[in-house]
């Protein structure tokens, strides 16, 4: 087999895996955002202990800022939006 076959074959395997973390991560902010919103104004959410209700919207805003960035990196990886991302 050409070596430019096994190079195309192994970059597109790299943004594929690429493609699909990210929307693995894009999944999990979705998640986290309707776990905060739920936290901060659902009448359930009011019946909890407060105390444990507060620590979790504090490791919940953690956790939405740390996937964040990490969604960023994307973005500065390579310049240029994905797929994924709206882009072309």
């Amino acid at each position: 087999m050409s070596r430019a076959f096994v190079d195309e074959d192994s970059e597109v395997r790299l943004n594929r895996e690429r493609l699909e973390r990210e929307r693995k991560l894009r999944d999990w902010l979705a998640i986290q955002e309707k776990k905060q919103a739920f936290l901060e104004s659902d009448p359930k959410a009011e019946d909890m202990d407060q105390d444990l209700r507060e620590r979790w919207l504090r490791e919940t805003r953690e956790d939405i800022e740390r996937t964040r960035k990490l969604l960023e990196e994307f973005t500065l990886d390579d310049g240029e939006p994905s797929v994924a991302r709206g882009g072309a």
